[in-house]
């Protein structure tokens, strides 16, 4: 029989296993996301409030943009709350049998689906054609409305999940029923033993989180450009809209990136799983023989187990705050009070970026 030896468990095992825990990695998501969306509430959109529309005309600017705007912020709670229910189920429901091989691509999936729905908001309701077109037109592109620490951010995120995926995919190796998710060990200096094969991040987890990331990524690339590219209502209505358009690119990158980040983190789990074992001991007759597991990358395996639960807090952060993102702003509760007049547009969309 063979069995892994277990160091004692104590205080600090313990604490170290409930930080660890993903639970606790989403109640300290959800605490961090609170206190941002609790900062943006208290902080009003200047441009919004000194544009000077009141009562049907801001709201009709508000009702071009809120279907875009409530599809992202539900998608980012559906990702955050799949998260909690897909743990809770793969480790309290479901039996075990088969490969849980949705593990890493369902936030993936769950990101597209939002995206999707909110480029199906720009296209239709969000796309209507100019009252008074704005003059001369500003050429825009996919990155017009995104900041670029965000794009930049999504894009580290997106190749550190592929670089992880297609490494571990290329170290796993099949089981008997031929999926693609153990890492076969060998075990040194014992050549009468059989490799040790534990559970692993392979082809089975990978295929379907590349197939995620390649939609997400494509539906987010065609909702940031539709998103720049329809037209403006109006040239006194280019500030708020522009804001309102930046908060729709910026809830799809960090909707992405979130996703993103939650896949890796799942990734890094089953890696560090590999990477936590390195002694094996068979019971015998004479008591038990120990052997020491190596193997290549063990110890770069264990520096991502510790770190997914870093990585899951700072992704639920993200999209806990693209949920919290419905709650009302210091600027629409002065919406009710008559603003001040706004000095007149030229008709130019001055100091446009791209």
């Amino acid at each position: 029989m063979l069995t892994h030896s277990l160091a004692t468990f104590g205080p600090l095992d313990l604490t170290g296993a409930i930080a660890s825990w993903p639970p606790m990695s989403f109640v300290l998501g959800l605490v961090a996301a609170a206190t941002v969306v609790a900062i943006r509430a208290n902080t009003g959109h200047a441009a919004e409030r000194g544009a000077g529309f009141t009562g049907e005309r801001r709201t009709s600017l508000r009702r071009r943009y809120a279907g875009e705007h409530v599809s992202l912020s539900i998608a980012g709670v559906a990702v955050a709350l799949g998260f909690l229910f897909e743990f809770l189920f793969r480790g309290y429901v479901w039996d075990g049998s088969g490969t849980s091989w949705w593990r890493v691509a369902a936030p993936l999936a769950v990101a597209f689906a939002g995206v999707a729905v909110a480029l199906a908001f720009i296209l239709t309701r969000g796309s209507g054609a100019a009252e008074h077109p704005v003059s001369p037109p500003v050429r825009r592109s996919w990155l017009s409305f995104s900041s670029p620490v965000a794009l930049t951010a999504l894009a580290v995120t997106s190749l550190a999940l592929l670089a992880t995926t297609v490494a571990a995919g290329i170290a796993s190796s099949p089981n008997g029923e031929g999926d693609w998710l153990w890492l076969v060990i060998p075990i040194p200096n014992a050549a009468d033993v059989d490799p040790l094969r534990v559970s692993f991040y392979g082809w089975v987890y990978g295929v379907p989180a590349l197939v995620g990331l390649g939609l997400l990524l494509l539906v987010v690339w065609r909702a940031l450009d539709r998103n720049a590219v329809r037209s403006f209502l109006r040239p006194e209505t280019v500030a708020i809209e522009r804001a309102a358009r930046r908060r729709t690119a910026g809830g799809i990158v960090w909707l992405a990136t979130g996703a993103c980040l939650l896949a890796l983190a799942a990734a890094w789990r089953l890696v560090g799983n590999a990477g936590s074992v390195t002694t094996l001991t068979i019971d015998d007759a004479s008591g038990g023989t120990s052997y020491d597991v190596a193997w290549r990358y063990a110890e770069l395996a264990a520096i991502a187990g510790g770190a997914a639960p870093i990585v899951e807090i700072v992704a639920l952060c993200m999209l806990l705050v693209v949920g919290g993102s419905l709650v009302p702003r210091a600027d629409h509760a002065s919406a009710v009070a008559p603003a001040s007049p706004a000095p007149r547009s030229s008709g130019t969309d001055v100091g446009y970026a791209r």
